[in-house]
């Protein structure tokens, strides 16, 4: 009897066991599954400014930088990649995902970026329908009196406004807008606004 008991003892102990490295084998397998290292909006970026001559710069002393976009098939938003300005990397930057077909918000935060790099922050993950049309919106609101301190990462072709809609994969954006204390300029740039799919 008390062998028996030992047996079951240890076959619960090993059961246990199992389960937590099942979960944590889970749990590593969907934190790989957000691989920012070449996702569609990188290729996309890129290709503008090879394929439009577009230049990739930092500029435009506008508070907000957003750009609409859809998606084929239905995916999953689970981080974002932004660079802040030098000056700016212990100042958050909001960032809102809007979805224009069911005019509703999906997601907001404030984030803090590197000043040195495209910086990636988890945000908490936001499911895209195929086919619904979104806006991703980088807001600078704290700009301490200097306008300057809003300018971004984008690509843009001098004297002219980039062609939309602009491909990669699933990921279509179909239009961009910058504006608040001035503009908009509209279609005249492509923030660097990285969106990371799941």
């Amino acid at each position: 009897m008390k062998i028996h008991s030992n047996s079951f003892g240890i076959i619960s102990f090993l059961f246990v066991v199992a389960l937590l490295a099942a979960c944590k084998k889970d749990d590593l397998k969907s934190r790989s599954a957000c691989d920012s290292s070449n996702t569609l909006f990188k290729q996309l970026y890129t290709n503008v400014t090879s394929s439009q001559g577009a230049a990739d710069d930092v500029f435009m002393d506008l508070i907000t930088h957003e750009y609409t976009f859809n998606v084929t098939v239905a995916t999953t938003i689970c981080q974002v990649g932004y660079q802040s300005l030098p000056t700016f990397n212990t100042t958050p930057y909001l960032i809102e995902i809007f979805n224009n077909s069911t005019n509703q918000l999906v997601y907001t935060g404030s984030h803090l970026f590197s000043s040195t790099a495209t910086e990636y922050v988890a945000i908490t993950p936001t499911a895209l329908t195929a086919g619904e049309s979104y806006t991703i919106r980088r807001i600078q609101t704290q700009w301490n009196g200097n306008i300057g301190n809003t300018i971004g990462r984008l690509a843009y072709i001098q004297g002219a406004l980039l062609n939309f809609p602009i491909t990669e994969g699933n990921l279509n954006i179909t239009g961009s807008s910058l504006y608040g204390t001035g503009g908009p300029a509209v279609n005249f740039a492509l923030p660097y606004i990285e969106l990371v799919f799941e």
